[in-house]
């Protein structure tokens, strides 16, 4: 079946080998992708081939060093055959196109296509546009994915594409090429052709995640592609510099947020624009431990193809859910005690709380350590696992890491606190169904989503969460866990309200949230309803029909 909807994505996390995301936008859009696969959904995905990977976490003397972090990607990926020139700052560079199939639960593959540069054709400098991801020149990287992955597309024969996905503004370029194409073919410059097109896919509120180009820097890359630029470029795009959100936005017939909360916030920041919200997910097969795949796969038959059977989660009774648990938990304490850098030694019977994600500053990884001396008297009723990279060039959210590492060795002892180097799939999933709280602390609106404490919940760890991004809804839905109104009451509801119902579990109240979790949270906060969401409200497509097809 030729493909109608290309999705791309300058970031997609597949599996531990494919080493071309860096976080939650990557992981999603590879959740996405699964989504698509398991729905038989007429979809595709370009993204870039980073050879060198994003990086690979080593801690030395207690602070990050990045490591190359190459893959073998000639043995995973198949060469197409196929090339697409894009021509920037006046030389014409050549664009292998490789492919890679994703499987669904029913066998329907969805085809992911990334873009390389990386030949000895290419002038010197082009070659390494896309060897690392977010490292090197981003406006060269961006044209590639835009410009390039449209032409990409048409090389390769998917000329049926009727709908592309913008998975936030990296590939925002390809409007452009979308506008000159229509233009030179009819001879008639046609934003609305366009726009009617095209979907965005905003994803964060954070400055830094909206990038900004000169215009000179524009005009000089893109100069002999003249038909590319429209004359209104700085009406669509932003009057100082180019903002690739903007440009995505004025181009697109359909603009998301990923929450309810994001849409409130996205709304302020761009009030020019109509914008919605499609509220993340996971994809649950991926994701859930499979020691609890197993006993789902007994107890609530059909969940891998239809997620929403979940809340059906009463089918299993309570000992056998926490034994499940307790098995997952005891592989992650002895994983962890053999591979942290902090020396802990965690106990199997001890409330575990984790944080991974991103180190940086709005994410407050160094919150529980604002009164030593209350976390001090915690000594045997809790310990942490904290794990996650920061930004090769954030040296706040670095020094925050380290903070945390020196913290946690200073503690020894007295509250046993790990940190596990070089975050990645195979880790985080080993986290997310292991421990028993997850730590979800951002500093509200910043956090546009939160995916890891989905992931959590769906394997019946309660996340512990400030309200901001999904966790408004997941604990309006009644899905498990403890909010965080304030700051200041992280102690209080760890020591009076968490603490007495972990250890104090003789009307099964603690098993209770963690049905609550899988069956309220996991139930919903899936990229099978997402993506269904996506076809209707987004792509305007009939889900049945698809279904049919």
């Amino acid at each position: 079946m030729k493909k109608k909807i290309a999705y791309f994505s300058a970031e997609i996390g597949l599996n531990q080998t494919m080493k071309t995301y860096s976080g939650g936008l990557g992981i999603l859009a590879g959740d996405t992708t699964k989504a698509m696969a398991d729905l038989k959904v007429p979809f595709c995905v370009v993204t870039l081939l980073y050879k060198k990977g994003f990086f690979e976490q080593e801690i030395q003397n207690d602070y990050q060093n990045e490591l190359e972090d190459t893959w073998d990607f000639q043995n995973i990926l198949e060469y197409t055959g196929k090339t697409s020139t894009v021509n920037i700052c006046g030389e014409d560079i050549i664009v292998k196109i490789w492919k890679y199939e994703v499987q669904g639960t029913s066998g329907y593959k969805v085809p992911v296509y990334y873009l390389d540069t990386d030949i000895n054709e290419n002038p010197k400098w082009a070659q390494s546009i896309t060897n690392k991801l977010y490292q090197g020149n981003r406006l060269h990287q961006e044209i590639v994915l835009g410009i390039g992955g449209v032409r990409a597309l048409q090389s390769i024969e998917e000329n049926e594409i009727e709908i592309f996905h913008m998975n936030e503004g990296h590939s925002s370029f390809l409007t452009l090429e979308l506008y000159k194409q229509h233009g030179e073919k009819t001879g008639h410059w046609d934003e609305k052709h366009v726009r009617d097109k095209c979907v965005f896919t905003t994803h964060t509120p954070v400055p830094a995640g909206h990038d900004k180009f000169e215009y000179e820097e524009i005009f000089n890359a893109l100069r002999p592609e003249t038909g590319l630029i429209p004359h209104q470029i700085k009406k669509l795009a932003g009057d100082e510099m180019l903002n690739t959100t903007k440009l995505a936005m004025s181009f697109s017939n359909h603009i998301n947020a990923v929450s309810v909360k994001h849409g409130e916030v996205t709304r302020q920041m761009f009030p020019k624009y109509e914008i919605h919200s499609i509220t993340n997910g996971i994809h649950a097969n991926t994701w859930v431990h499979p020691k609890l795949q197993e006993l789902f796969d007994r107890k609530i038959p059909d969940w891998r193809e239809n997620n929403e059977k979940l809340n059906n989660i009463e089918n299993i009774s309570d000992s056998e859910l926490v034994q499940a648990h307790n098995e997952i938990k005891d592989e992650l304490i002895e994983f962890v005690n053999e591979n942290n850098v902090t020396g802990a030694k965690l106990e199997k019977d001890v409330l575990t709380l984790g944080f991974a994600r991103r180190f940086v500053k709005y994410k407050e990884a160094d919150l529980i350590f604002q009164d030593m001396e209350r976390l001090k008297k915690l000594n045997k009723k809790i310990q942490f696992i904290f794990a996650g990279k920061s930004h090769i060039n954030d040296g706040i959210g670095k020094g925050i890491m380290q903070q945390v590492i020196q913290h946690a060795r200073d503690l020894n002892g007295q509250i046993e606190i790990a940190f596990v180097e070089n975050y990645n799939i195979d880790i985080a999933k080993k986290l997310i169904s292991g421990c028993d709280i997850w730590l979800n602390m951002p500093i509200p609106p910043m956090e546009a989503s939160g995916t890891s404490g989905m992931k959590a919940a769906v394997n019946g760890c309660l996340h512990f969460s400030r309200l901001d991004g999904w966790s408004i809804e997941s604990f309006e839905r009644n899905g498990g866990g403890f909010p965080i109104t304030n700051r200041d009451d992280f102690y209080n509801l760890l020591e009076y309200k968490i603490i007495p119902k972990f250890y104090n579990n003789l009307t099964n109240q603690w098993v209770n949230e963690m049905k609550l979790a899988i069956g309220n949270s996991g139930s919903y906060f899936n990229t099978h309803r997402m993506a269904k969401e996506y076809i209707e409200k987004a792509y305007k497509m009939d889900y049945n029909k698809i279904k049919e097809n």
